[in-house]
Formats: C-alpha cells, sequence, structure tokens
C-alpha cells in the first residue's frame, strides 16, 4: 500500500469507530488507540523501505561509476584495496592528474577507479573529466545520483520523516505515550494484558457487546 492508501484506510477506520452507536466511549477510545499503532508501524515499515530503497540505489550507482562490478574474486578484492591505499595518498590534483594518465595509459581499471574516487571525493574536476571523457554512462550515472537526496542529510531526514507523521485520532488528544500504548494493547476480548483473566475479579476492559463490535470493524464488518 502507498501512504496516502494507508492515511486513507485509517482515516475510515477512524470514522467507523467514531461514528458508531454500539461501542461505548472506553471502548472507542481503545479501538482508535489501535488503529493508532498499526497504522504506525505500516507507516514506518513504508518509510524504511523508501530510506533502503533509496540508499542502495545510491550505493549501486557508485559501484557503477567508481567501483568493482560485483567481482569479488580474492585477488581482485585485494588489487582494490592496495588501489585505493595509493590513491589516499595523493595530496593534490596534478599529482592525481599524473597517476590517471599512468593507470589509463597501462590500462589499469582498478587504480583508475581509485583516483577517480579520490577526485570525486576533494572536487578535482580535471581530474574526474579526464576520467570520464571515456566512459559515456557515467555522466549518465552521475546525473541520477547527483539527483537523488542524500539520506543522512539532516534536513531530508526531518522532512522525509514529516511526510509520514501520523495525527493522533481525536479521541485521544492529550493522552500520553504510556496510555496510547496501554489502550493499543487492550484485548478486544476483554482482558487487558498483565491483568488477571475475567472470572478472577477483574472487571473487563470492554463488555460483550463492545468486544463483539470491536470484532466486526478489525475484521471488516460494520458495527
Amino acid at each position: 500500500m502507498t501512504r496516502d492508501q494507508i492515511m486513507n484506510a485509517y482515516t475510515a477506520q477512524l470514522a467507523r469507530i467514531q461514528g458508531s452507536n454500539t461501542y461505548s466511549d472506553h471502548a472507542k477510545r481503545v479501538m482508535a488507540a489501535k488503529a493508532f499503532k498499526s497504522t504506525e508501524q505500516q507507516l514506518e515499515t513504508l518509510r524504511a523501505g523508501e530510506e533502503k530503497a533509496l540508499r542502495d540505489r545510491r550505493a549501486s550507482l557508485q559501484r557503477s561509476m567508481f567501483g568493482a562490478s560485483g567481482n569479488q574474486d580474492p585477488s581482485n578484492v585485494i588489487a582494490r584495496r592496495d588501489a585505493n591505499d595509493r590513491a589516499a595518498k595523493l595530496e593534490d590534483p596534478r599529482a592525481a592528474a599524473e597517476a590517471l594518465a599512468r593507470a589509463e595509459m597501462e590500462g589499469d581499471t582498478t587504480m583508475s577507479q581509485a583516483i577517480a574516487t579520490r577526485a570525486a571525493q576533494y572536487g578535482w574536476g580535471d581530474v574526474l573529466s579526464s576520467y570520464t571523457s571515456t566512459r559515456p554512462g557515467f555522466q549518465r550515472a552521475a546525473e541520477e545520483f547527483n539527483g537523488l537526496p542524500d539520506p543522512d542529510d539532516t534536513e531530508f531526514r526531518f522532512r522525509h520523516s514529516a511526510q509520514y507523521y501520523l495525527p493522533m485520532p481525536p479521541s485521544l488528544d492529550g493522552s500520553r505515550p504510556g496510555e496510547v500504548e496501554r489502550l493499543a494493547q487492550t484485548s478486544l476480548d476483554g482482558d487487558a494484558p498483565g491483568q488477571p483473566a475475567f472470572g478472577s475479579g477483574y472487571t473487563p476492559t470492554l463488555d460483550a457487546g463492545d468486544a463483539r463490535a470491536a470484532s466486526a470493524t478489525f475484521g471488516g464488518g460494520a458495527a
């Protein structure tokens, strides 16, 4: 489900609960809390999935521009580490340009990638341009990469999280998080978690009529 579909379902569910003449006021609060916590989890799952997809795509584009193509042969892994170590010692764009020219002349793709990565990190535009000039796919990948948000950017994280903010049901306005959690864990059959079972002197949170109506709502029926 999309965010809008989840939010529409949540709004409709709250409307059914609040508009019912069958539930007691307390039952409405219990069911609203359950709807809130369930929807909150759905939205968080969707948000986390979108963030993971973004991170995966950025990593894939970075590999296509600078990294290995998935070859994890031990000798290739060692070669990449060695190239990265040597590239890390390049202190200025002139030295990097000379090292890139040698790597390109020798056909050392691994070293070229390491130098290009170093150039991208330090903004050595001329070095990076030399690297990309013979790699037409690089520009396309770079344009897509630059068009994607950085998932670690504070502003992005704030805005992305805000898109998945879930308003509290009106019947729970002013409730503390712990109270909402307690209500959400109340059994629709009448027994609350951590409380004695019905028949042991404990008064059920929902009466029998509430429980039947609640089961109809959460099971897709109508009260």
